[in-house]
């Protein structure tokens, strides 16, 4: 493993406009370099500097040191996490899901921020409803969606400086460029808001946006919603220049990579278009698929995780699996690529770590 540790993965998709793709080292082909059974995970790891974070069901939050195959420090936060962290600056930023295990704790939700260097928490803000939405930066500040259908922006010091309000739940991860902020909701709308909280444009799709984050070309916004649509629009005004129908939900957030959009369903696919909407192939798995594909511009492969508890690695030119690997459990979690690693968290409670494959020297 390399020790040079200047690439990060920062936040959920890796990047705020969450493309799913990274100038990054490539994997090729993983070997696995690391397991560590932390508990059960459904939120996505981050990277940064060697140190890998990572949050789980049970409500405790990892700082490992992947060099040393260690645990630096982690904190017990107690309640759910399933929205995955934020690196920001010399903080954590991670929220809570308390109805995940237990119903009558729907109202108390709480956003942490811990110190990045030993864990413990600087502040804390609470919202009244669940967060499964993963935080983005917005400059120094944050911005996530919770259940209380609204969309928050709060400052690197935990105070609220503005929320936005829907007519449904929020779990869709915001993205953000250029000063804009994107996100969809339950009431099947995609919004467009500036930075300062004021509405730009929303424009409504065929049902509700679950899980699926909005993927920001440099004109073009990808989204996929629950009843099954799959949609570019223009970040301009919002208007559709394409949607494609599957016959099952779109949890997955799409992957940008190169002059490809493609997207995981819950019909078992895998699914790439060009950015003008014609279909160039689709990957058949046995299982849903809830995780977000992920890879690095260098790459051929990328990867995910399915609800069958395989990690796959498939050619994104040619749609063909080339690498797969068996965990024991449903994979939601999304791939966390950087400096040359691949990191994946499993229902299984384990957390997978992968190397670049390298041949023995002995073997010629």
């Amino acid at each position: 493993m390399s020790n040079k540790n200047n690439e990060s993965w920062t936040m959920f998709r890796g990047n705020t406009r969450r493309t799913g793709s990274l100038r990054t080292k490539p994997l090729s082909k993983p070997l696995l370099y690391w397991t560590i059974e932390l508990g059960p995970i459904i939120s996505s790891p981050v990277y940064e500097g060697g140190f890998l974070y990572i949050a789980t069901l049970t409500g405790r939050i990892f700082c490992l040191d992947i060099l040393r195959r260690e645990i630096r420090w982690h904190q017990n936060i107690g309640s759910p996490i399933v929205s995955s962290p934020l690196i920001l600056d010399d903080m954590i930023i991670c929220a809570t899901f308390n109805s995940w295990t237990n119903n009558d704790l729907f109202e108390n939700n709480i956003v942490y921020s811990l110190d990045k260097n030993d864990g413990s928490i600087i502040w804390k803000l609470q919202t009244k409803g669940d967060i499964f939405s993963s935080p983005c930066s917005v400059g120094k500040n944050i911005a996530l969606g919770s259940m209380d259908h609204n969309l928050y922006l709060v400052s690197a010091k935990g105070e609220i400086i503005w929320k936005y309000g829907t007519k449904g739940q929020i779990w869709s991860s915001p993205s953000y460029y250029e000063n804009i902020i994107y996100f969809g909701s339950d009431d099947g709308f995609i919004y467009s808001v500036n930075s300062d909280g004021t509405l730009r444009w929303k424009s409504k799709l065929n049902g509700k946006v679950r899980s699926s984050s909005p993927c920001l070309s440099e004109d073009s916004i990808f989204i996929g919603t629950y009843e099954g649509g799959i949609y570019c629009l223009s970040n301009t005004d919002g208007i559709a220049k394409w949607n494609k129908t599957v016959l099952r939900p779109v949890l997955s957030s799409p992957l940008l990579v190169k002059d490809r959009i493609i997207f995981g369903t819950s019909d078992h696919k895998l699914y790439c278009f060009n950015l003008i909407g014609s279909k160039l192939w689709d990957f058949q798995s046995t299982g849903k698929i809830w995780s977000s594909p992920s890879t690095s511009e260098f790459d051929r492969l990328l990867f995910f995780g399915g609800l069958d508890s395989f990690i796959y690695g498939i050619n994104f030119t040619t749609g063909r699996q080339e690498w797969k690997f068996p965990t024991m459990g449903g994979i939601d979690s999304s791939p966390c690529i950087s400096n040359g690693m691949l990191f994946i968290g499993s229902r299984d409670g384990i957390l997978y770590c992968f190397e670049r494959h390298r041949d023995p020297s002995y073997i010629r």
